[in-house]
């Protein structure tokens, strides 16, 4: 049987302005936790803990509830955007549905454009193809050990053959 070594964030993760990012006192409290209820953790679970200020992943979250409300409509408008498909049509192909605004992660000032117009622009699309690129790497680190994706991951490994430098990594 397998048993756990230690604790790290994963790559990317994002948390509260000031937060403790200590993975393996956070990880070791979640397994406390898990233990306690079960081996069962649920999001109802560590909210109940991290309310008490001794609590290790109190600093996770935000308790202001205006705070707190302004972030989660945040979410929402972000989700909103992310959801929303545009029809293309022109005259001489048929209509495609395609994902209308992708996000420009510039560090001064993150946004959304529209997709056709941030890929016809040479930085935006720069921009938009590392970080779909990096997304698929962090999903295959996720699923590397399930053999049911073997195939696929020598397909993504082809296309890294093939893929400009530009399109995998920030400069």
């Amino acid at each position: 049987m397998m048993r756990i070594a230690g604790f790290e964030f994963a790559d990317g993760a994002r948390f509260q302005p000031g937060a403790e990012r200590n993975a393996k006192l956070v990880g070791g409290h979640l397994e406390m936790l898990r233990k306690k209820f079960k081996g069962e953790l649920t999001p109802e679970d560590v909210l109940a803990d991290a309310k008490h200020d001794n609590s290790p992943l109190h600093s996770f979250f935000e308790w202001s509830d205006t705070e707190a409300a302004n972030q989660f409509r945040l979410q929402q408008a972000r989700g909103l955007i992310r959801a929303v498909v545009a029809i293309y049509v022109s005259d001489d192909k048929p209509a495609v549905r395609q994902k209308a605004y992708v996000h420009i992660a510039e560090p001064s000032a993150p946004h959304y454009r529209e997709a056709s117009h941030a890929m016809s622009q040479k930085k935006t699309r720069q921009l938009v193809l590392q970080r779909a690129w990096r997304e698929l790497q962090q999903w295959k680190q996720r699923y590397k050990d399930m053999k049911e994706f073997s195939d696929l991951f020598e397909v993504i490994d082809e296309v890294e053959k093939h893929l400009p430098a530009s399109s995998k990594s920030a400069h």
